[in-house]
């Protein structure tokens, strides 16, 4: 059995779990995005002694790859990086949006008898937001499996009209909110949802029993656009 360190920073709502197997032992969380950098790793620290764990015990570090907060993305991956050169551990990558839709898969099966309720060909769809009407997004089995690769998308009434005609469609995450006015077809279902690191132990673990690795010297966060600095309200003198 395998204990693997999980690590969730993609957006303002950062969480860290312990997993064994594809079990969650604990998880904790830090909702003010302000201090994720400051309180990340004591949060793990904590999630570890409760549980009676070091991390000389886990067999891997999983971290979000992104696309997500570049702030967020930096701090986790810098953080997950220091544990796993400080211990030797090996280090995981998992897609921000394959998190984002196990999770919405997780709530949709506890909430419901089974996902056996949901009709056939039922999809899943999170959205990251990624300013203005633009989210990152993809689309989801309710097993689990990615049927596109994650893109930046500009929203707009159409957008979805493929997938819509032909069934339900389950649309999660902090990017719904903004685009909610524009899905309002019949078939459209809004769940909206953070990334939590729960999302994370099923991929975390196939990664780990297939020695899916990243390189610790050259592993970067998955952006998927330039990062793009606001420009301050007041003067520069």
């Amino acid at each position: 059995m395998s204990l693997i360190l999980l690590i969730e920073t993609s957006t303002a709502v950062c969480s860290v779990a312990l997993a064994k197997d594809d079990r969650i032992l604990a998880i904790q969380h830090i909702l003010d995005p302000k201090s994720q950098a400051s309180r990340l790793a004591p949060t793990i620290q904590m999630l570890l002694n409760d549980q009676g764990y070091t991390l000389s015990l886990c067999d891997a570090v999983a971290v979000s790859a992104g696309p997500g907060s570049y702030t967020g993305l930096r701090v986790g991956v810098s953080t997950a990086k220091g544990l796993c050169f400080g211990s030797g551990k090996p280090l995981i990558a998992i897609n921000s949006l394959d998190i984002l839709a196990q999770n919405c898969i997780d709530l949709l099966d506890q909430n419901s008898k089974g996902l056996y309720a949901f009709p056939p060909h039922t999809l899943v769809v999170p959205m990251m937001d990624a300013r203005r009407m633009e989210v990152y997004t993809a689309r989801y089995q309710m097993d689990g499996t990615a049927l596109s690769a994650p893109q930046a998308m500009i929203v707009d009434l159409h957008s979805f009209d493929d997938i819509l005609q032909k069934g339900l469609v389950i649309f999660t995450g902090d990017g719904v909110q903004k685009c909610s006015p524009l899905l309002s077809h019949p078939h459209a279902h809004i769940e909206p949802l953070s990334p939590s690191a729960s999302g994370m132990r099923i991929a975390a673990q196939r990664a780990f029993q297939t020695k899916d690795f990243v390189n610790l010297a050259y592993f970067e966060p998955f952006y998927l656009k330039d990062f793009v600095a606001g420009v301050s309200k007041k003067g520069v003198f």
